[in-house]
């Protein structure tokens, strides 16, 4: 019989409903397991529910494995003890949602169980369930269908698990803090704050095309032109880009924007709240101190972190200076290294950049500050004191991912305005990543924005690391994957 008239038996001949809109007041598994003696001493009688995992039917006796988000038990039912047994044989399948009342029992196998006098059918699954011994092999199949890795796998449930707990906890050191967390719009007039290809959609009502936001940075930078002083927001940023092992065209940031802070202060900063999260997802897995193992390597978060410059790393590695080399010695560098780049957007702070991505950010694997990088890749960064072909940026490399990206503000309205005609002209000569003149932003800018200093952090890519697994899509629930037909 398969599960669609499986279905109607239960619905015409039981007079079941498959999918009752109420579910018994219960106990959860693994506190019934924790705590397996004193219930079976006391004999109290309470309500498990969970997923049927597993059914060994024995003719008069049957033993299940059911599972909830705690864990998992086994679960026993007896033709004289069990009411409607036999009805309870013709329906139940792999994969349904049950609940059973009764008390724990401990059978010849001195296997922790739950003997059920009586049961509930909660939800009936009309999919063929693999049986979980086989479990579900296809990867291809389970990135498509990502509720299957975590009804099969535990390890996989536990990351997101792990994932959210960190969004949690990263809210709360904020909090303690004393930031404040805001929240801009994901549907703007202007796209901007990185240098990105935006997506583009369109307001039927007022007749006027919008962009998904590639990063909230202009507008949280807005609101501390409006008095908020420290401020934070971690949600979903959209870029048109390619999805690889650092890349997924919809993702999660937080970026911290904090008024009379300059770049020094935010890089302490930085380091302290991520060494904070790092401690509380090490103790939430009952480990101690502030040691991460990724892909087979231990890392050490502890103590100050190194901290590089930009034009120097890049001398180190190519042997050439960024302001004395010309733009055709970095190309041959970039020829020479296979490394790719779009012929439409040649400039030698983009080249450069591409040669840094290639040759030297695998090699960042210990926490490392990378500062003081190049205006013309950094258009709205304050330029640096001592020299203003340079900024008061810092980047932060871990695990050869880059995890963070933050500025020492500009808020020279005059010196914003130049910055944005040159990325408009990088527009017009078809670089879709330049970034486009925003005159709202440079308006609120000459109301005037106090020296401030931002922070993005890349939380896929971070929890990528901290959950030890090799790409971000598989620390993203819902990632992006082709088409099964292409």
């Amino acid at each position: 019989m398969d599960k669609l008239e499986k279905l109607k038996l239960i619905k015409e001949k039981y007079k079941i409903d498959p999918y009752p809109a109420d579910s018994p007041s219960r106990k959860e598994i693994k506190e019934v397991i924790d705590n397996f003696k004193a219930y079976f001493k006391n004999k109290k009688k309470f309500w498990l529910v969970g997923r049927i995992m597993a059914i060994r039917d024995h003719g008069k006796i049957i033993f299940l494995d059911l599972k909830d988000f705690t864990g998992r038990i086994q679960i026993i039912l007896k033709k004289e003890e069990t009411k409607d047994f036999s009805i309870f044989q013709d329906i139940a399948d792999i994969g349904d949602f049950f609940g059973f009342y009764g008390s724990v029992f401990l059978p010849v196998t001195k296997e922790k169980s739950f003997l059920a006098q009586k049961w509930i059918l909660l939800s009936k699954s009309i999919k063929n369930f693999p049986r979980e011994y086989y479990k579900v092999r296809d990867e291809e199949l389970l990135v498509r269908h990502p509720y299957l890795k975590t009804i099969f796998y535990d390890d996989e449930r536990l990351t997101f698990y792990y994932r959210f707990r960190l969004l949690e906890e990263l809210r709360k050191i904020l909090w303690q803090e004393g930031f404040i967390e805001v929240e801009t719009p994901i549907l703007q007039t202007h796209y901007g704050g990185a240098l990105a290809r935006p997506f583009i959609t369109y307001l039927e009502a007022l007749k006027e095309k919008l962009y998904l936001r590639i990063a909230p940075e202009l507008y949280l930078k807005k609101m501390i032109v409006g008095g908020f002083e420290k401020i934070f927001e971690i949600g979903k940023n959209f870029r048109n880009e390619g999805i690889d092992r650092e890349h997924n065209p919809e993702f999660t940031m937080i970026e911290l924007y904090w008024a009379y802070q300059n770049r020094e202060g935010l890089m302490k900063f930085t380091q302290k709240i991520i060494q904070e999260l790092v401690r509380r997802y090490n103790k939430l897995r009952k480990k101690k101190g502030l040691v991460i193992e990724f892909q087979g390597k231990k890392v050490n978060l502890a103590g100050n972190w190194q901290v590089l410059k930009y034009t120097e790393v890049i001398k180190q590695a190519t042997g050439l200076d960024y302001f004395q080399s010309s733009l055709d010695d970095f190309l041959k560098i970039a020829k020479k290294e296979k490394i790719e780049f779009n012929p439409k957007i040649i400039n030698k702070g983009k080249i450069v950049d591409e040669i840094f991505k290639k040759l030297i950010r695998p090699k960042l694997w210990e926490p490392t500050f990378l500062i003081d990088h190049p205006k013309e890749i950094s258009p709205l960064a304050k330029s640096h004191p001592q020299n203003p072909e340079l900024t008061l940026r810092f980047q932060l490399y871990l695990c050869g991912f880059e995890i963070a990206n933050a500025f020492g503000e500009l808020n020279d309205p005059v010196d914003q305005k130049e910055r944005f005609l040159a990325e408009a002209e990088e527009l017009k000569k078809g670089n879709l990543e330049a970034h486009p003149f925003d005159e709202t932003f440079i308006t609120a800018l000459e109301y005037g924005m106090p020296p401030t200093a931002g922070l993005g952090i890349g939380l896929d890519r971070l929890f990528t690391i901290l959950l030890n697994k090799s790409t971000i899509k598989e620390v993203i629930y819902f990632p992006f994957v082709k088409k099964e037909n292409d």
